[in-house]
């Protein structure tokens, strides 16, 4: 009798095999009480904690400047215990990877600024880099003597994203967009309250976002009613306290 030698086919690929062993062994082996972070510095799980205090359920999150839908990522957290929000993505080729892993959420290939418009896009070879902020890119170009490349991109604001596609105010905003986010904020109307802001102030060239004119984030934060909760290496999160 002639033996077959055609490899026999897995129930399931390898790639979920070693997703299985990796939480197996992340279950097995993780120090007692161990949380596991997908943000920069805990941010995320800081939030949750900040949630859990207020009792908040069923999280609703905006997330401007995703960028990566898993690494880095300050919502994913949420996501993967079943919550959903929107996410703001202006390079298209990520907001796709950002879909195909997170396909509940709605992901918008768009920029954030004061209002609804058009604005100069800088990108560069290092996606992290890329920003709506002239001064932003003009000082990683001197950093790095990378030249950057320059596009038109429609830009929404705070606003509208959150009345257009968000069913209710979010309870998260996150905002990372390389030194554009006090323009963002500047621009906000406050008539919609989220709980908690995470937002970068120093971006990825290590400049800090303090300075304009006599205001900052820090201050219109607080003049809007907002209290500096915690604060990371590169961001700080606000609570909402007038509510």
């Amino acid at each position: 009798m002639k033996q077959d030698n055609r490899p026999v086919k897995a129930s399931f690929g390898v790639k979920t095999f070693f997703v299985r062993l990796g939480r197996f062994f992340r279950a097995r082996y993780a120090p007692r009480g161990a949380r596991q972070s997908f943000s920069g510095s805990g941010e995320d799980i800081i939030i949750s904690d900040i949630l859990t205090s207020l009792k908040v359920k069923n999280i609703l999150y905006v997330d401007v400047g995703a960028h990566h839908p898993v690494f880095g990522n300050n919502t994913y957290l949420f996501y993967r215990s079943g919550e959903q929000g929107v996410l703001v993505e202006p390079n298209p080729t990520l907001c796709k990877i950002i879909l195909k892993k997170r396909p509940r959420d709605i992901c918008l290939s768009v920029g954030v600024g004061k209002e609804n418009g058009e604005g100069v896009f800088f990108t560069f070879s290092h996606n992290t880099r890329n920003t709506f902020s002239l001064d932003e890119a003009r000082a990683w170009e001197e950093q790095s003597g990378e030249k950057a490349k320059e596009e038109k991109r429609k830009i929404f604001s705070l606003d509208y994203i959150i009345d257009t596609y968000c069913s209710r105010t979010p309870d998260i905003v996150s905002i990372d967009t390389e030194g554009y986010d006090f323009e963002i904020l500047s621009g906000y109307s406050w008539k919609k309250r989220p709980k908690i802001f995470c937002i970068e102030v120093v971006a990825s060239s290590g400049v800090q976002d303090l300075n304009n004119g006599e205001e900052n984030i820090y201050s219109l934060m607080k003049k809007n009613g907002y209290t500096l909760t915690a604060q990371t290496p590169i961001n700080v999160i606000f609570v909402d306290t007038m509510n």
